[in-house]
């Protein structure tokens, strides 16, 4: 199924849109179509940095936290 199914239309501007389906839109009888930086089929996890809370590196005895990863997964954004 397409993110934008849009039918008898005019002036329609799609810009960085991004939808993990094959299509990104369905389009019929539409005129002044403007599409910039938009992506179909991009995976969830490709859309996401995967960041570790807890690293092992030379860091204090060997450990440190990643403050930045921590406080995103506690607010639950994504980037």
């Amino acid at each position: 199924m397409p993110m934008f199914d849009i039918e008898d239309s005019k002036d329609i501007d799609l810009e960085n849109n991004k939808t993990s389906k094959e299509t990104l839109a369905k389009i019929k009888n539409v005129e002044g179509l403007k599409a910039k930086g938009n992506e179909a089929g991009v995976e969830k996890e490709v859309c996401k940095i995967d960041e570790d809370v807890v690293e092992l590196k030379p860091n204090f005895m060997g450990f440190g936290i990643n403050l930045r990863a921590l406080w995103r997964k506690l607010l639950g954004k994504e980037t």
